[in-house]
């Protein structure tokens, strides 16, 4: 039976209860996430990894494990589920300002494989649409597999709309401008493993750059 996850109340909105009575707590990712972050990637099936980055990933090495946990909270915000039995990262969301263009960033998500499905990609979501709106973002990005249909659904769910397609890929986009803070459905969607990784940094560790997966993972380390 699928656990659905469900937010006891607003007082309380930084723990997410599952039905099965795991608890997770969702905070904000920091420089110390650094080996729980690392077991979240290592701990995903290979489809999983395809289905987060869009082409297949063996590893993540010590610079990219540096930009996912050295999180600026303006450039780049980072929302992680952590499960309060073993203190154990199971699904990150963030979004990553990019460089280009100021006042839009790219959402990514994912969750582990054995959490997924229970609303935990759903309440991420909603919490990091939250803090980009907050921090002024116009608009959010985000990238898919056009077979990845529940991550579809999720994004459709949040409010993004399909904005144009490339090979096996889609993009979405929400406007941030017509956007209302609310309460969050705390449902299942899932497989929550969306969008490209996030942009590694420039030579300036607070700055946040956008760069497409294929870029910037080298060739060798491909599997």
């Amino acid at each position: 039976m699928t656990a659905r996850a469900t937010l006891p109340s607003a007082a309380a909105a930084d723990t997410l209860a599952l039905a099965d009575g795991t608890r997770l707590s969702l905070r904000q990712v920091g420089a110390g996430d650094r080996a729980g972050f690392a077991a979240l990637f290592a701990g995903l099936t290979p489809e999983s990894r395809y289905q987060r980055f869009l082409s297949p990933k063996s590893e993540l090495t010590p610079r990219e494990l540096t930009f996912f946990t050295d999180v600026d909270r303006v450039n780049h915000e980072a929302i992680a589920a952590v499960d309060q039995r073993d203190d154990s990262i199971v699904g990150v969301a963030r979004y990553v300002r990019d460089a280009s263009r100021a006042d839009v960033a790219e959402l990514a998500i994912e969750v582990a494989d054995a959490f997924q499905r229970m609303g935990i990609g759903t309440a991420l979501t909603t919490l990091t649409i939250q803090h980009a709106h907050a921090n002024s973002l116009k608009s959010l990005t985000a990238t898919t597999l056009w077979e990845n249909r529940a991550a579809r659904g999720l994004l459709r769910h949040q409010g993004f709309r399909a904005r144009r397609s490339r090979g096996r890929e889609i993009e979405h986009e929400l406007k941030l401008e017509e956007f209302t803070p609310r309460e969050a459905a705390w449902v299942p969607e899932s497989p929550v493993l969306i969008a490209r990784a996030a942009s590694l940094p420039s030579a300036s560790p607070t700055q946040a750059t956008h760069i497409r997966p294929k870029a910037w993972i080298p060739r060798s380390r491909l599997t």
